[in-house]
């Protein structure tokens, strides 16, 4: 497995990494777990230190009497991996775990609506792990189809919560496609670990049948932007906006007076021009082909330690939801210098 990845299983096609367990058809969800390496639970356990200062030397000093000897709690806790007594995190005392067969509990009436579970997995040794399901329908943008998936991510070390959110991948080329509904809509559901998080997570079903709706207009602003034709000064424009870095490709190193520049973003700048003229389904015209560029870029082409936390968490994912606002505005008002700058 590459190092970001702990174990997965996933169903069609290869993975880039071609690592994983394959599957031929979707899987059951106890079958999802088995494949996808998931069958461990997690414990919260308390932490303590101890005041024999024997346990840390001759020159430690203590000024505490012989009844103060001993292991003192510290009020915190560990979590840890139960199949291979791992350490996975540092928690408080409201943290409650929420154990990876409880993460796919939402998916089971999901299954009956006709969703299939795509892929399951763990990274970082276990403490974050990740599903994702299909749903039953696709879109049309232009001869593009547009497949949605619903994606859980959650972590067993405290760093980040449960999140439930969807996610789109146009099939030509496997691009994730971040649709602007996490802050738009209901459809981003985070969840805190404390006692509650397994009543909500039993409530997400709900939200999916609500914000279908949110897809659908999701799919309409896109079938917009494939009919928006765009020049190479536009296109320029566009991609500033959404990644102001890419201003900075111009910067050169002056060797005679000692300046020396590292220019990470003209390699950046022109891979993503290339994406628009020759990505896979693009042909270099419209602000469809513009937007693909830069989520092809930042789901294919660019590198990572951790594919899952940075293009779905990162800043790979903010950049990709960017795109989608800019590309959203410039349909409805067209394009003009500095106008977009403050879209986040």
């Amino acid at each position: 497995m590459p190092d970001f990845i702990d174990t997965m299983m996933y169903v069609g096609d290869t993975p880039w990494h071609k690592q994983g367990v394959k599957l031929q058809n979707p899987p059951t969800i106890q079958a999802a777990l088995h494949h996808s390496g998931l069958m461990w639970e997690v414990q919260k356990r308390p932490t303590y230190y101890n005041l024999n200062p024997n346990i840390y030397g001759s020159n430690s000093s203590n000024n505490e009497s012989e009844e103060g000897f001993g292991n003192v709690s510290t009020g915190h806790f560990v979590t840890v991996r139960t199949d291979t007594q791992q350490v996975l995190g540092h928690v408080s005392g409201r943290y409650e775990v929420l154990q990876n067969r409880e993460a796919f509990e939402p998916f089971e009436p999901m299954l009956d609506m006709g969703f299939t579970l795509e892929t399951a997995g763990a990274v970082q040794d276990g403490k974050k792990i990740w599903v994702l399901a299909k749903a039953p329908e696709s879109s049309m943008v232009g001869d593009d189809v547009i497949e949605q998936y619903v994606l859980l991510y959650t972590s067993h070390d405290g760093s980040v919560g449960s999140t439930f959110r969807p996610s789109a991948i146009r099939v030509v080329c496997y691009n994730t496609l971040e649709l602007a509904l996490s802050r738009e809509s209901k459809w981003n559901y985070k969840l805190k670990h404390t006692s509650s998080i397994r009543e909500r997570v039993n409530n997400l079903t709900g939200i999916i049948e609500r914000s279908n709706g949110d897809f659908r207009t999701a799919i309409d602003d896109m079938n917009k932007f494939q009919d928006r034709e765009i020049n190479e000064s536009e296109l320029q424009i566009y991609l500033e906006t959404v990644i102001p870095f890419l201003k900075n490709r111009h910067k050169e190193s002056i060797p005679e007076m000692g300046i020396f520049v590292r220019n990470t973003a003209k390699p950046v700048y022109d891979k993503i021009v290339d994406n628009f003229y020759n990505g896979r389904g693009n042909n270099g015209k419209t602000l469809w082909d513009a937007y693909n560029a830069i989520t092809e870029y930042y789901t294919h082409d660019k590198e990572y330690k951790d594919w899952v936390k940075q293009t779905q968490f990162g800043k790979p994912y903010d950049y990709k939801v960017k795109a989608f606002r800019v590309a959203k505005m410039i349909a409805k008002v067209g394009i003009k210098t500095g106008s977009y700058t403050s879209i986040n």
